[in-house]
């Protein structure tokens, strides 16, 4: 689960995301929280990155000063998620560059579309079994919709 929602102030600005349904969620699974941008090695609080694309590429840069860093985040995203067991869901904080799930705003010569971020994408391709949510999809349908996707017999 992205670690901002609920877990600690490590958005970009040292903030965390309030989530309601984190108590409830933490009664039925295990939550193993992460931020991408974080655990990469980017500090918080820290300059904001955005996804541009550049050709037929989408590379995450620093908003303000461009600079690349696609790499970082790429090998911590590999890393990371090959390093984990069986996983069921994964909660992202949506609109991130990092974790947004086809909410991300991917710019390109001043206009932008909409996709998904770095570590989203990654898990989907790593992880294809997993179900991927957002806290927006926690919001609406809560830990009951998330288990019925799950294909949990009780819902």
């Amino acid at each position: 689960m992205s670690r901002c929602l609920g877990l600690a102030a490590c958005r970009f600005d040292g903030t965390m995301v309030k989530a309601p349904w984190l108590q409830r969620l933490s009664q039925v699974a295990e939550i193993i929280g992460v931020c991408p941008e974080e655990d990469a090695g980017l500090g918080t609080p820290r300059p904001p990155i955005c996804l541009r694309k550049h050709g037929e590429q989408t590379r995450v840069v620093v908003c303000d000063s461009g600079e690349d860093i696609t790499p970082t985040l790429e090998a911590f995203a590999q890393g990371y998620l090959g390093s984990l067991k069986p996983v069921d869901a994964f909660v992202l904080k949506s609109k991130s560059p990092s974790c947004g799930l086809g909410t991300a705003k991917i710019f390109n010569d001043g206009s932008y579309t909409l996709g998904d971020g770095l570590f989203a994408a990654i898990a989907k391709a790593q992880r294809p079994e997993a179900v991927l949510v957002d806290e927006a999809f926690m919001e609406e349908k809560g830990v009951e919709g998330l288990l019925a996707l799950l294909g949990d017999p009780k819902f």
